[in-house]
This record gives C-alpha cells, sequence and structure tokens, in this order.
C-alpha cells in the first residue's frame, strides 16, 4: 500500500511532467511555506525587541535628560532636532536598505541605537547624552521600511508570483500584536528600572539592541535565488561606482512609482496626517494626566500600556472579521478613527479624571487598529525593488507633518496641560484622516512594473549583497 503522497505506478501517466515532477513541485511547496512562517516568526520576534528597546525609555528619558542638567528649552530642541535628523536621514538610509539588503540595513540600525542609548548610561555629559539620542535617531531610520519591506517581499508572493490579497492584512496585523507586547513590558519594564534609577532603561536598551542586531543577521534570510550570478572578482573596488549608479537607479524607480500613482501620493499624506493627530495629545497626556496620578512613574507606565494591551484582542477580532468580509479593512479604519476621534474629544472635555484617562486610552487604541489597514495598503502598491525606500518616503512625511504640526501647536497653546483648543482640533483631524485612509486603503493596487534596479533586486527584492 502505498501513502497518499507517494507516485505510484498507477499515476505515472497522469503528471504531464517528467518523472518525479510531483514530488519536486510538493518539495518546493513545503519548502516555500516552511520559509514563509520562518520569515513571518522572525519579523514579529525583531519587531517586538525593536518595539520592547524604544519603549523602556518613553517614560524616563525627559526626567533623565533633565537631570543631567538640560532645561525645558534645551530639551524640546534636541526633541526637535530627533524629528530633522529623522525625517532628512529617511531617504538615503532606505536607498541603503534597498542596495544593500534589508537584513544588513536592520542590523546596522540596531547597532547605533544600541551605542546611543549605552551613551547615556555610561557618561554624565549633557553633550554625550545629547549625541546619543541623535545617534539613536540616527539608527532608527535604517530599520524604517526596511524590515517591513523584507517581510512582504518574503511572505507576499509564493513562486509563481500569486499574492493572497489578505496576507498582508494578517502580517501587518500580527505584527501589530507583537509590537504591542514589545511596548507594554517595555513600558512597565523602563518604569519599574527607573525607580531604582533614571539611567538604568537606558543600558538595558542597548543590550536589547545588540541582542536584536544578532537576531536579524540569523533570522533575516532570503529565499534561494539560483539565478543571482555569482560574486564578480574586483567587486570590492567597484562598489563605489556601483552605489552610485544603484543609488540613480532607485531614486529613479522610486520617482517613477509615486509619480505613475496618486492613491499612494494621497496614502502617503493621510497617514502622514493620522501621525500627526496623534502626536498633538501625545505630547501633552504626562503633563496633563501627571498629577491624577500622583506623578508615580509605574502608574503613568501602566496607564500607557492599557491600550496597547487592549488592542492585542482587538487586533485578533479583525483577523477573524477579514476572513469573512472582503470590506473589512475599511470597516476597520472608519470605526477606529471615529471611536478615537470621539474619544479624544470626552477626554479633552469631560471633568471626570477617571473617565477623561479611559477616553484617552481609547484614543490611542483606535489608533493602533487603524495602522495595519494603512500599512497594508501601501504596500499592495509599491514595487518590491523600491519598497524600502517608498516606505522611507512615507516616513519622511510622517516626521515632517508632526514636526511641523507640533511647532505650530506649541506657539498655539502656551500650557501644555490645557487641552481644550489643541486636543478638539487634534480629534476633528483624525477623524477626517481616518475616513481618507479608509477611502484610500480599498482602492485596486496597481499591477506590478518591472524594477528598474538590476544590482541588487530580484523577483523577491534585494537580499544580502555580496559583500562591495
Amino acid at each position: 500500500m502505498t501513502s497518499g503522497t507517494s507516485r505510484g505506478p498507477e499515476n505515472e501517466n497522469a503528471s504531464p511532467g517528467p518523472p518525479g515532477s510531483a514530488d519536486q513541485d510538493r518539495a518546493s511547496h513545503v519548502g516555500l511555506v516552511s520559509h514563509v512562517t520562518r520569515v513571518r516568526r522572525g519579523y514579529l520576534l525583531v519587531s517586538g525587541l525593536d518595539y520592547f528597546a524604544d519603549m523602556l525609555l518613553t517614560v524616563t528619558s525627559v526626567l533623565l535628560l533633565q537631570s543631567l542638567g538640560m532645561g525645558s528649552g534645551a530639551v524640546f530642541a534636541l526633541i526637535a532636532a530627533v524629528w530633522i535628523v529623522e525625517g532628512v536621514s529617511e531617504i538615503p538610509t532606505g536607498v541603503l536598505a534597498d542596495l544593500l539588503g534589508r537584513r544588513a540595513s536592520v542590523a546596522i540600525s540596531f547597532v547605533l541605537r544600541a551605542v546611543g542609548y549605552s551613551a547615556l548610561f555610561f557618561s554624565g555629559s549633557v553633550y554625550v547624552a545629547a549625541a546619543g539620542v541623535l545617534l539613536s535617531a540616527l539608527g532608527g531610520t535604517f530599520a524604517s521600511g526596511a524590515l517591513e519591506a523584507w517581510a512582504v517581499d518574503e511572505t507576499g508572493a509564493d513562486e509563481t508570483g500569486a499574492k493572497d490579497p489578505r496576507g498582508l492584512d494578517r502580517l501587518f496585523a500580527q505584527g501589530k500584536i507583537a509590537e504591542n507586547a514589545g511596548l507594554v513590558l517595555g513600558t512597565l519594564t523602563g518604569a519599574a528600572l527607573g525607580t531604582l534609577d533614571l539611567a538604568l532603561p537606558q543600558i538595558v536598551a542597548g543590550l536589547t539592541c545588540a541582542l536584536a542586531a544578532v537576531l536579524s543577521l540569523r533570522l533575516m534570510t532570503g529565499r534561494p535565488d539560483p539565478d543571482r550570478p555569482p560574486a564578480a572578482p574586483g567587486c570590492r573596488e567597484a562598489f563605489a561606482p556601483r552605489l552610485r549608479e544603484s543609488f540613480r537607479e532607485v531614486m529613479t524607480g522610486t520617482r517613477l512609482t509615486l509619480r505613475g500613482d496618486k492613491v499612494l501620493i494621497a496614502l502617503i499624506v493621510a497617514a502622514a496626517l493620522l501621525w500627526l493627530f496623534r502626536g498633538i495629545p501625545g505630547v501633552q497626556w504626562t503633563v496633563v494626566y501627571e498629577g491624577l496620578v500622583g506623578g508615580n512613574l509605574l502608574v503613568l507606565g501602566a496607564m500607557r500600556s492599557v491600550g496597547s494591551l487592549l488592542e492585542i484582542p482587538l487586533l485578533g477580532w479583525t483577523l477573524s472579521l477579514q476572513k469573512r468580509r472582503a470590506s473589512a479593512r475599511r470597516t476597520v479604519i472608519v470605526t477606529a478613527s471615529t471611536a478615537g476621534a470621539l474619544a479624544l474629544v470626552c477626554a479633552a472635555t469631560v471633568k471626570e479624571p477617571a473617565l477623561s484617562i479611559v477616553c484617552y486610552v481609547c484614543f490611542s487604541t483606535a489608533f493602533g487598529l487603524c495602522m495595519p489597514g494603512v500599512r497594508a495598503a501601501m504596500n499592495e502598491r509599491i514595487d518590491s525593488g523600491h519598497r524600502a525606500t517608498v516606505l522611507s518616503v512615507a516616513s519622511l512625511f510622517n516626521s515632517l507633518f508632526t514636526g511641523g504640526g507640533l511647532i505650530l501647536t506649541g506657539l498655539a497653546v502656551g500650557d501644555l496641560g490645557s487641552t481644550a483648543l489643541a486636543w478638539p482640533l487634534a480629534a476633528a483631524g483624525f477623524g477626517i484622516a481616518g475616513l481618507w485612509v479608509a477611502s484610500l486603503a480599498v482602492r485596486p493596487g496597481r499591477p506590478p512594473t518591472t524594477s528598474t534596479t538590476t544590482s541588487t533586486t530580484g523577483s523577491t527584492g534585494p537580499q544580502e549583497v555580496r559583500a562591495p
């Protein structure tokens, strides 16, 4: 008796291919499924560590800078410099990610952040601290778009090019769950460590980034490409001209991608508006609620974590909804953005402190529920070869819109603890931007086009390139 997967003599004439071709196809399919599973697990683990490291500092970083003698004006100036560094660096580091490979770019990101975070622990100098903050901001841009682009390219299509239309929504919903798990654990751990020493979360964040750099090099592998030519002799000497040529090719392809898709441009702008209107109350919430919680770091950390905890089961519900309804993406974004806008208005206007806190938590939860659908809609419209660069363009818009909007908000609102003007305006903008994003997120994507880059990109985008 033969098993259901073995080729018996009675089936030899049923296959149009040569003997053994069916077994080869099955083995290829099994290998593809195994690879996609490994990619998803790697993406979730690295994403969780990324957020864990960053959120270790969310409660204590400003307090640490003040303890080093940095005044409030200098703190705000340093935060503005962070936005500038992130915005200016997004496109160059995105080009490098498309050129040199996403794995190398993500590893560089974690290494730079490991050094930057650790600098604040080992030095009591305010100048070293500022340099560490800026180095960490630069490091973050190397991973912005690169990790996401790698996961999409490695899981978004099988070897025939067929795509699961809802696969990206599931990928980013699962990714958001992993990010939220890292966010909650990082925030609470950082707050607990901060009660012992304000600098302690910095060294833990540095060690976490060092671990993540090693894991990213190990986990971020690509599907083997038998058509890839072997490394040419003398490629080390030819790296500089290859860099210049690839930079021109990637930028040309990215410009054509954006110019040829108005929906993608609109999505980038609408998503940047969502980040802006999320960022305005995000700056003020600690000042608004500090007195209500007695200045306790653990309580503030818990408050910051509740919304992310709520997102996890809600994101699970959206995954099940996507299996039943083709229009689930639009439904989730419209519902979340509308509910979030109403919650922020209530947080600003109600007099009961406990109710205001609950409303603000609901607002932060709503923003998180919008993001998987927004990211999936963008990635559906981007060619593989320029994915990291275009995603970095989107991050650049996020930085410019949020940074500029916060400057204007700071000029209009004299007291950071006052929500009477800023939060209702942010709520209105958040709701309108959410409806705009929802209308764009269900537009059919463009058919894939051939990438103009040939030196480092293939059918699944650039993987780890040959050493220069």
